[in-house]
């Protein structure tokens, strides 16, 4: 797409349109990338020292894709160059990068050149709910690096850009704080947490929880030190998909206070600008002394229909016996559904399985 083609008034139109529907801006950066020749563009969102989402023009995505699977975040010197360079506008890899630098750093080496792309432009935009939101712009190999004119062209989209992830932003946040509030009219205490813990929103029933404890820089972490382990696990794997954390497990503050932890991701999309590297913490307080209903467990715990029905026996003090006799299974697929249990609810042993579940609220149909 060349410079020409791309109407300005249209283009800034649909750049405040793809704050409000984000499926908007692979187009929108095609455009971006469009003003200096080129149809590669990507925003990403980068919280403390890591990549948390991202969306890029259609022909720039297997390359992001590729980018973001790798080392090349960890070990290239452009970010944080680009960052330290504090520049309100965009800059070229020759202006934070030698030219020795840039054709050595991994990213060049590595991915950019195996793509066919080499002079690049970029910008840094501090926005809430993230550190910084970077766009940035590549262009095919064997045409020549970003003038001056160009990169000033693409500077009198820059406050319209910043506007927009501002505005996407700030209703990320409204939309995590309606989810707060709404699990607080059902009884939950919850809070939407970054993978370091930091609180970005919070209701009011998880202020008051014996569980909890306020840290630091608006951190949250839990009283009980193993249920804390498992948080911190679990929060780390929200950057990695692959890694698998206990999702839901057991806190106990005392023989009489105990309830179940829940991390549940935001979103499962890298892909998404703002929806990734966030959980919602949910407690689910243990009150009563009773055996809950299996759907409630399978709910809780993400448990098969089997396994929430072992979890529920031993809540009722069976041994793998008695549940294989009752159940008509093999004594070995009882022990193997136990080990599931285990692990998914955080536990160790079977008589920890009982004290967790032991209380946990029963359907309305049941009582």
């Amino acid at each position: 797409m060349a410079n020409g083609m791309v109407d300005r008034e249209t283009l800034i139109q649909d750049i405040y349109e793809a704050a409000v529907l984000p499926e908007q801006w692979p187009k929108v950066l095609e455009q971006i990338g469009g003003i200096v020749g080129t149809a590669h563009a990507v925003m990403l969102t980068r919280r403390s020292d890591a990549w948390i989402g991202w969306t890029a023009s259609k022909p720039f995505q297997p390359v992001v894709a590729a980018y973001m699977n790798s080392d090349i975040p960890l070990t290239s010197q452009i970010t944080p160059r680009l960052l330290a360079a504090d520049h309100g506008g965009f800059l070229r890899q020759m202006d934070v990068l030698s030219h020795e630098e840039w054709e050595a750093d991994p990213f060049r080496r590595d991915l950019s050149r195996h793509h066919g792309l080499n002079h690049a432009a970029a910008t840094a935009i501090q926005v809430p709910s993230a550190d910084f939101l970077v766009v940035h712009v590549q262009r095919p190999e064997g045409q020549p690096g970003l003038s001056e004119r160009e990169l000033a062209t693409l500077d009198s989209f820059r406050p319209h850009i910043a506007r927009a992830g501002l505005l996407a932003a700030r209703w990320r946040l409204q939309r995590l704080n309606a989810a707060t509030e709404a699990l607080a009219l059902v009884g939950l205490p919850a809070a939407v947490l970054d993978r370091n813990g930091k609180v970005l929103a919070a209701n009011r029933l998880i202020e008051a929880m014996t569980h909890v404890r306020w840290l630091a820089r608006d951190r949250l972490g839990l009283v009980d030190r193993h249920a804390q382990s498992l948080l911190q696990d679990a929060l780390s794997g929200l950057f990695e998909p692959s890694k698998v954390a206990v999702q839901s497990f057991a806190s106990r503050v005392s023989a009489s206070d105990a309830a179940v932890i829940h991390v549940v991701p935001t979103s499962g999309q890298s892909r998404e600008l703002f929806g990734g590297g966030l959980a919602v913490l949910v407690v689910t307080p243990v009150t009563a002394p009773e055996a809950p209903d299996a759907q409630v467990i399978r709910a809780l715990f993400d448990l098969s229909p089997a396994e929430a029905r072992v979890a529920r026996s031993l809540t009722r003090g069976q041994t793998v016996e008695q549940i294989s006799d009752s159940s008509g299974v093999t004594r070995e697929t009882v022990r193997t559904q136990v080990k599931a249990v285990l692990a998914k609810t955080g536990t160790t042993r079977q008589a920890e399985v009982a004290a967790l579940l032991a209380g946990l609220p029963r359907l309305p149909a049941d009582r």
